[in-house]
């Protein structure tokens, strides 16, 4: 007949994965798309299961889809989203899994109620989707982290700091907030040149990162404000007398000469510690009681830590 040569003509040209099934789950039509991306021929899919063609059992919302399908007639889109595995489907070209989505109608096929399978390779859709996602937490990491350190900016610092503010109850434990300036980095910087200084915050910023994930056990925030002042967010204290310790460390940590061109540089650092929200009662007024504090150390003789008077 050559209304219906002409529909299997259509269909072979297709670039979608169309198949068949009738009664029993029992394959009646497998177009070339589907023959080629399976490595499975015509031949020996008509008449077999989906679960016995790819030999494993297949998503629970595909084999309910093509039940519900052929019983009541209910047609369904089953996104790669939702069900990333439907069918044991792979690339090609490198073996990795090929994404898919596949609308499941109702059809009469061969005077019988059937359900057709339309299976779209959604593979280049998903890389884009991926490339998007990764720039935009690209652009998201670019605004909130300091080019130069890689630690935390002021903005992001603010961010998590108002989250702490967001969840303070009666019984909390404080929070904690380190305000850091180094001394003598001016010198460094007038002495040696800018790209000595960029190498002092470089290593000092490390420093700092690996000595607030140890007191912290990685819950901790370290940012640069900008020039030589540096931040530590502390979310739970529950011994203020190891906070003081640890700034006091953290003083002799970032004092320790480090080696540029083989010279060896070094700076100190004055610390100031407010507790949150004891001694501010917004990020605001946190980070004006430990700037403070720093001040003060700084009057103290520098290169110590001071606590906030305030409370």
């Amino acid at each position: 007949m050559p209304l219906q040569e002409d529909f299997k003509n259509l269909v072979n040209l297709l670039d979608i994965g169309v198949i068949v099934l009738g009664e029993n789950h029992k394959t009646l039509l497998w177009n070339p798309f589907i023959a080629r991306i399976t490595g499975v021929e015509k031949d020996l899919a008509l008449g077999r299961s989906l679960e016995d063609i790819f030999n494993s059992s297949l998503d629970p919302a595909l084999t309910d889809a093509i039940d519900q399908c052929i019983e009541i007639g209910l047609a369904r889109r089953l996104s790669h989203q939702l069900h990333p595995n439907l069918l044991p489907l792979f690339q090609l070209n490198n073996q990795q899994p090929l994404h898919h989505s596949i609308l499941v109608q109702p059809v009469i096929y061969q005077k019988q109620p059937a359900c057709l399978l339309q299976i779209a390779d959604v593979t280049s859709t998903v890389r884009r989707e991926q490339h998007l996602r990764s720039a935009m937490e690209q652009v998201r990491y670019l605004a909130q982290h300091d080019s130069l350190t890689g630690l935390a900016n002021r903005s992001l610092l603010v961010i998590e700091l108002q989250k702490l503010y967001d969840l303070v109850t009666q019984d909390q434990q404080p929070f904690a907030l380190l305000f850091i300036d180094l001394d003598g980095f001016k010198l460094v910087n007038d002495r040696h040149g800018h790209e000595a200084g960029d190498n002092v915050l470089q290593v000092l910023a490390r420093r700092l990162q690996t000595s607030l994930d140890n007191f912290s056990h990685n819950s901790g925030l370290a940012a640069r404000l900008g020039g030589d002042e540096m931040v530590a967010l502390i979310p739970n204290v529950s011994n203020s007398d190891q906070l003081f310790e640890f700034a006091s460390h953290l003083c002799d940590v970032l004092a320790e000469p480090l080696e540029w061109q083989g010279q060896k540089l070094q700076v100190g650092a004055s610390i100031g510690i407010a507790l949150g929200p004891q001694q501010g009662n917004s990020p605001k007024a946190l980070m004006k009681s430990a700037d403070n504090a720093m001040y003060l150390a700084k009057a103290q003789g520098k290169g110590q830590a001071m606590r906030a008077l305030n409370t």
